[in-house]
Order: C-alpha cells, then structure tokens, then sequence
C-alpha cells in the first residue's frame, strides 16, 4: 500500500509533501519527568505521558496549591471528569466540587452521583467559579461565548481556567479579547465523548491502559504551574496517554474534523455510494440499504478497528489490484480538497 500511496503523490507535481504543522513543543514536567516518554509519529518525534493508576498518587504534587477544583457544568464530559476526578483525588485535601446554574434539571443527577450541597461538593456555578483553584469549565461553545463576560471577572488572581476544547480562544480572537491576564489558561482535551471517558477510566481499574487518550495546551502560565496542573487534571481523568497541542491547533483540528469528515466527508462518501448504486441498476431503496451497509456496516468496523490498509490486505489478485487503481485515483483529489478545507 506504500508503493502506491507514493505513486498517488507522485501523480500530481503540484501535490508537495506537506503537513498540517503545529505549534505544539515537547512536554516537560518536574512531577512527572521519571514517567514521561519520546516516541516516533511518522516523521517526527513527541514527548508523551504515559497515565496510569500507578501516577495517581502524583496528583496532589501536580495540583499543588489547589485546594478546590471546580468542574463547572454537567453536560457530556462534566459527569465524567468530575467523578474520575473525585476518585483519583480520594484519601487528598483536594475537594472536587461541580457547579451548575441555579435551578438547574441536572441538579437531581449530579446529586444521584454523589454530588450534594450538604457535602460540599455541589454548589451554584458562578460561586464555585469564584471559591475554586482550577476551575473546569465545561459548558457548551454557546454558553461559554455568551457567560464568559461574567465568568473572568470572578476568577481569582492566579488560578487556573481549565477547558477541555479550545473554541473559547477562537471567539476571543475574532472579536480582539483575551483571558484575563492574571490566571493560568491550560487545555485538557480528551478524544472521546463523556460517556466513553467514563466507562473506560471504570475498565481501567481491571485493564490496563483502557482510558481515552488526551491533549493539553497550556496557553497562560502565570504561576509556573500550569503544565504541572494541565498533566494532573489529564491523569486523573484517566488518559493512558497524554499529548501536547496548542489551543489553536485543537479548536481548528476538531472543528475540522467535524465539518470536514464527520459531517462533510460522511455526507460526501453517502451521496456518491448511493448515486453509483443507481447508476449501475439499483432501486432507490436498495441503493439506500446498501449505502448505509457500507457506512455503518462490517467495513466501518474493520477501519475502525484495524485501520484502512487492513481492507487493502483482505483483498487478493484482481481486487488488490482494483482498489490500488482506485486508491491512487481518489488520493491527490481527495487531499486537495482536504487541505483546502483545512
């Protein structure tokens, strides 16, 4: 598949070798300097963290100075983050408390998770802002455009705003703001949904390595400790593996891969599958269970699971021989469209 993968390159002289470049540096931590790790992606190298259960006991040394971290909201990743938080911080003095608007529906369930103003650990969002050492911050885009002008103000002078995608500095930047200059901005940003986040950080208690993997940014650091607490909030999450980005990179790559393959891609591979199928013959409604077969079916499972070239090796002879033809056909195309968007 390589031989012809270079030959789709080859196809095009305008077609450069070209990556999507970031910004991102290698990670560097005083906590976990022993457990952090150089590996090769494709051409280059990046310095990873390696989590576990075994670096939970790091966590109070990461989080030094925060006695309360704030995870604000209950949407998809709050009910996560906010109990994996409060079991990898067991038997600490680091209280995790959640805060939700006033009134809020999803009280009762933050509540059935352990989570109470009895306790302590459930409290009016905008008070849990201002008591808070890291305030995680996960509301919705819309939510975070339309409160942040009431959220920064209560920030205290030197914590930390946590957020787990980077779309926030995206609005700022297109109407010319910023953060606050007194707090620490970082990013953790895992690569699933809240569910997934989760159900496998449970899992990761008899598996190991089961966890969804993350990227931290750290984009202010006022107080020397914002990689320190960005690594920490990443472990005790449960991400088996942590990597460096920029919030920049993030909010663009993901809004990219949304629009561009979850959303456009999908819909583009949807529209051509059923157009062929009438084409050669199908009804509509054939056409429509057979597209959906391929979208949803045993081929999305085997990409998922093993990766493209594992369709390419499952074929033999003459269909080997196809889907090079094809591959090649579709490769420079496909790339100039993709990079375009991007």
């Amino acid at each position: 598949m390589r031989l012809f993968l270079k030959s789709a390159m080859r196809a095009s002289p305008l077609l450069k070798s070209r990556s999507f470049a970031t910004n991102a540096s290698e990670l560097r931590s005083v906590v976990f300097k022993d457990h952090l790790r150089t590996v090769q992606m494709a051409e280059a190298k990046e310095t990873v963290l390696p989590g576990g259960r075994d670096l939970f006991p790091l966590l109070p040394k990461a989080f030094a100075g925060v006695k309360q971290i704030g995870v604000i909201g209950w949407g998809s990743q709050g009910p996560a983050q906010a109990q994996n938080l409060r079991e990898s911080l067991e038997g600490s003095d680091i209280n995790v408390k959640v805060g939700l608007r006033e009134g809020s529906s999803s009280i009762a369930k933050a509540n059935e998770a352990g989570f109470s103003e009895e306790k302590g650990n459930l409290g009016e969002m905008f008070d849990v802002i201002k008591e808070s050492d890291l305030v995680v911050l996960l509301i919705s885009d819309a939510a975070c455009v339309k409160l942040y002008p009431k959220i920064f103000p209560l920030i205290k002078p030197g914590a930390t705003l946590g957020l787990s995608h980077g779309f926030l500095l995206g609005h700022l930047e297109s109407v010319n703001e910023t953060f606050p200059k007194d707090i620490n901005v970082v990013m953790m940003a895992p690569k699933g949904m809240g569910p997934s986040v989760s159900r496998l950080y449970v899992q990761g208690k008899t598996v190991n390595g089961a966890g969804i993997n993350s990227s931290v940014a750290i984009h202010q650091d006022v107080s020397g400790s914002a990689t320190e607490i960005a690594l920490g909030w990443s472990v005790g999450v449960g991400a088996p593996y942590t990597f460096y980005t920029t919030m920049s990179d993030e909010y663009k790559s993901d809004i990219f891969g949304e629009r561009c393959i979850l959303l456009g891609g999908v819909h583009g591979l949807v529209e051509s599958l059923f157009r062929r199928y009438v084409q050669n013959g199908m009804t509509p409604e054939d056409a429509f269970k057979n597209t959906a077969e391929c979208i949803t079916g045993p081929l999305n499972e085997k990409i998922s699971h093993d990766g493209i070239k594992s369709v390419y090796d499952s074929f033999k002879g003459e269909d080997k021989i196809i889907f090079e033809k094809a591959y090649t056909a579709a490769y420079t195309p496909c790339r100039d469209i993709i990079e375009e968007v991007y």
